[in-house]
């Protein structure tokens, strides 16, 4: 495989060819994604071995997770969508990434991403989401020098059957914290497993051509999911306050004009199968209401 390029007069062109690995890296590249229109990218760093080997097993089914070079994506990119992918894709091709070939809908396959999270234990430096509580009860550990390692966090303790007792509920750390050395080692010690680990996504990509932030994947599904309600009842009340005639209004339209008529037709006492009846009570109710008025005026008229 060869390589060019000029700059003004001058011409350099790549004698010795790419690395068989990195022909056929490509060629796997170029055919995920002609086969996929969305690729989510994640970060590595800090990763474990385990975690990405569950993610595959999680996502089997719904996308391929597969490591590649940031530069060679950018190429097969470029390869499969020409000058039309967005320049901005580059920004998110920094460090070490992971990528999720996909079909699916970015924001479903990262709301399985999130609820697949696993808990482990903290590590000097983590910025916590949720408060640590370190529970009441039997911690199972023997009474010695580690006592010295709940005093300084202010964990009430008392020694029962010869194990050290945490005596109360207690608040260690609150969110935004970052967990000290002396919090999670003792964290490890009682086993308090506080923080959740998942893919990090950077970003979604779609055809090389929209780009969707990492949070911006992380919705409220509860919150659009009342959104759309209200939207819907909002459009509801001005199609029939406008009286649009569609599948969702004519019955409510049709029953709001039954009522309309049968109230106008009592009110000009238009006699009709429907308003007959009312209209009879109208006036039944209209004479009661002048007999009491004439009864107060005139006694011997009610006699």
């Amino acid at each position: 495989m060869m390589a060019s390029s000029s700059v003004g007069q001058q011409k350099y062109v790549r004698v010795k060819p790419y690395p068989e690995w990195k022909v056929k890296a490509l060629e796997e590249l170029e055919e995920l994604i002609k086969k996929h229109s969305v690729i989510l990218v994640f970060e590595l760093k800090g990763l474990s071995a385990s975690m990405l080997h569950q993610y595959r097993r999680v996502l089997r089914g719904h996308g391929v997770v597969k490591v590649f070079r940031n530069k060679l994506l950018l190429i097969a990119l470029r390869r499969v969508y020409g000058d039309s992918i967005n320049p901005d894709i580059e920004k998110y091709l920094s460090g070490e990434n992971g990528f999720i070939f996909t079909n699916e809908n970015p924001f479903d396959l990262y709301r399985i991403i999130v609820d697949n999270s696993v808990r482990r234990y903290a590590k000097p430096g983590d910025v916590l989401q949720t408060d640590i509580i370190v529970p009441a009860g039997n911690t199972g550990i023997n009474p010695g020098p580690v006592l010295s390692r709940f005093s300084k966090l202010k964990i009430p303790t008392q020694i029962r059957d010869g194990k050290i007792w945490v005596a109360r509920d207690t608040q260690v750390a609150k969110p935004g914290d970052t967990v000290t050395p002396e919090l999670a080692d003792l964290l490890r010690l009682i086993n308090v497993k506080p923080v959740y680990e998942s893919l990090r996504v950077k970003a979604a990509l779609l055809n090389a051509k929209y780009i969707i932030k990492g949070e911006e994947l992380a919705i409220d599904v509860k919150t659009y999911e009342d959104m759309f309600k209200q939207a819907a009842s909002w459009a509801l009340n001005l199609a029939v306050n406008s009286t649009l005639l569609i599948p969702e209004t004519i019955s409510i339209l049709i029953s709001r004009a039954v009522i309309e008529a049968r109230n106008l037709a009592v009110n000009a006492n238009i006699p009709t199968a429907e308003s007959i009846g009312l209209i009879l009570a109208k006036a039944q109710s209209q004479a009661n209401a002048l007999a009491a008025v004439l009864t107060n005026k005139a006694p011997e008229l009610s006699k």
